[in-house]
């Protein structure tokens, strides 16, 4: 579960609140049985709770960048037991269990697709559709009256801690939540973007809060997330598209915050892809025969951050549109590459993702697939920001689509 710290700076010294936090990760990665890691666990549990709530981020993201660098497999235990203090605050009596909940929805439009408030009987219907198609019977949902884009989810651990613990609250009071949407920052435009449902679940403890969980079939087996996600994209999707009108819209299986973020994160990479094939394809009124995609590494700090695709046409170099394919979590690193094997010292890559990516391309109908082999700087345009994209040359462009094209007004591409 590789999560990657925003500052990834190796630290020498701790401060006196970071210091015990990355011992006790340390001693529960290093535990040799799982006595010892309950122990461990126990304690670590119980010296983040006040950290959290004590809104001290900067020992959290200290201790997670000093780890990244000195002990991975400790790094990755105090990422996890940070993200499962944040969504499950111990609350009242201890009777309830509690989860931060996100129910994630790819989306792609050529409008600007929505974000903001949601009227009451909509937040009323949306939480029975999740209540009777996702969560168990002994889970009490509540969700926030509001459609979260990835830019007004909270930003740090402290600040989602914070937001579970109001949710949570409201879940075991059978309470109604509203957010001040005032503050909360503007979302970007893109082609295609995820959205988010975020609420709170309480259970009685000990009791399973999914449909997964408890719920079988008539031979005596679980129902499975595949079979759970599918009835909840059926009957999701058509309440959904009365407030995301013009959407392509697939919905993803609603689970905890940082679980599901991820997921969407993953998910809506080759999502964006496809959408931008069917978007030029029809903007610009070109087979997919005719597009060409320069696939490019982008390096920050010695590793590849991301991978650039540049979609051009033939016959011309300038790029029309782009896609970044960031990589996430687990596929940090840079494992040998046996087409690049003259290259792995000074030109790390990552062929799964790369394959990844050439396979998705051939799936949209994109044959003319240009794969550079050079590794580039993480660059933006000056002026307003976007990346940079590599045409099939290797030249970093800005994504711009030709004046005949027909994209409404309102549409931005970056």
């Amino acid at each position: 579960m590789r999560r990657k710290p925003l500052n990834t700076t190796s630290r020498s010294k701790l401060s006196k609140y970071a210091k015990p936090l990355a011992n006790l990760a340390i001693l529960l990665a290093d535990s040799g049985s799982r006595l010892e890691r309950r122990f461990w666990k126990k304690k670590l549990f119980a010296t983040l709770m006040p950290i959290l709530e004590g809104r001290s981020d900067t020992t959290l993201t200290q201790t997670l960048d000093y780890l990244y660098n000195t002990h991975y497999r400790a790094y990755d235990e105090l990422a996890f037991a940070i993200e499962n203090t944040v969504e499950s605050p111990a609350l009242g009596d201890g009777s309830q269990d509690i989860l931060l909940l996100a129910a994630p929805i790819m989306a792609w439009s050529t409008y600007n697709i929505p974000s903001g408030k949601i009227d009451a009987p909509t937040v009323a219907q949306f939480t029975e559709l999740i209540q009777k198609n996702v969560l168990s019977e002994h889970a009490h949902l509540v969700l926030t009256n509001m459609l979260f884009s990835p830019d007004q989810l909270p930003e740090s651990y402290t600040a989602a801690a914070e937001l579970a613990r109001q949710l949570g609250q409201a879940a075991i009071d059978q309470a109604l939540v509203r957010i001040d949407t005032e503050n909360l920052p503007a979302t970007q435009s893109f082609l295609s973007d995820v959205r988010y449902l975020i609420g709170a679940v309480a259970v009685p403890a000990g009791q399973p809060a999914f449909k997964w969980q408890t719920e079988s079939h008539s031979n005596g087996t679980l129902l499975s997330k595949e079979e759970v996600q599918a009835n909840w994209r059926l009957v999701g999707s058509q309440a959904l598209q009365k407030v995301m009108p013009g959407c392509i819209l697939e919905l993803m299986l609603p689970n905890g915050l940082y679980n599901a973020c991820r997921e969407a994160e993953k998910e809506a990479r080759a999502y964006s892809v496809r959408a931008s094939a069917s978007f030029l394809e029809s903007a610009l009124d070109v087979p997919p025969q005719k597009i060409i995609a320069s696939v490019g590494a982008f390096v920050d700090r010695g590793e590849i951050e991301e991978y650039r695709i540049g979609f051009s046409l033939e016959g011309n170099p300038d790029i029309v549109h782009g896609v970044v394919w960031p990589l996430i979590g687990e596929e940090y690193g840079n494992e040998p590459d046996p087409v690049y094997e003259r290259d792995i010292e000074s030109e790390p890559d990552n062929p799964v993702i790369r394959s990844k990516i050439e396979g998705l391309l051939k799936e949209v109908g994109i044959r003319q697939i240009h794969v550079l082999e050079e590794r580039f700087p993480l660059e933006y345009c000056e002026d307003c920001g976007s990346p940079l994209y590599p045409n099939p040359e290797g030249e970093l462009m800005h994504a711009e689509l030709p004046e005949d094209s027909e994209l409404p007004n309102t549409m931005q591409l970056h």
